[in-house]
């Protein structure tokens, strides 16, 4: 039931932000779907035991991490930094069960798993947000300049 809840609650954040989304919001977007999708392939055909280390879901989550951080460094937006703040904390959930694989399953469930849902409304306000500056503005840029592009002559 909560997996039902969480993928309703992606389906309608993520298309949001893929229909009137700037350029970072349909990004992060395809990211999460990219990573639900691979996340639950992964589960159907090699699903961990339930007291295991979740290896896989691990390198989903920091290859999302890894993207998410891109975003982040170079979206004119101060949202990303939440998010990408979540999904490291999602990682540090796994590396919390490396380290410590008697930790309680609910524990390591809450502690990768839950960020999710901060991230998806996340997501969803950010697009609101955007789409407020383009009424207020007409504009709202995306992206920052380069350092490099300073220098360019």
């Amino acid at each position: 039931m909560i997996l039902l809840a969480f993928l309703i609650l992606s389906a309608i954040c993520c298309s949001y932000a893929l229909v009137r989304g700037g350029s970072p919001e349909r990004l992060t977007a395809g990211v999460f779907l990219a990573g639900t999708f691979a996340s639950i392939m992964i589960s159907i055909h090699a699903p961990p035991p339930p007291e295991g280390f979740q290896s896989a879901i691990f390198l989903v989550d920091l290859a999302m991490l890894i993207a998410l951080g891109a975003i982040m460094l170079f979206a004119r937006r101060y949202w990303p930094m939440a998010i990408t703040a979540c999904q490291l904390l999602a990682v540090m959930g796994h590396v919390i069960r490396l380290l410590d694989p008697q930790i309680v399953p609910v524990l390591y469930w809450i502690s990768t798993a839950f960020w999710a849902v901060p991230q998806m409304l996340f997501l969803a306000a950010a697009t609101a947000r955007h789409r407020s500056r383009l009424r207020r503005h007409g504009v709202d840029p995306a992206w920052s300049r380069r350092p490099a592009a300073d220098h360019a002559g």
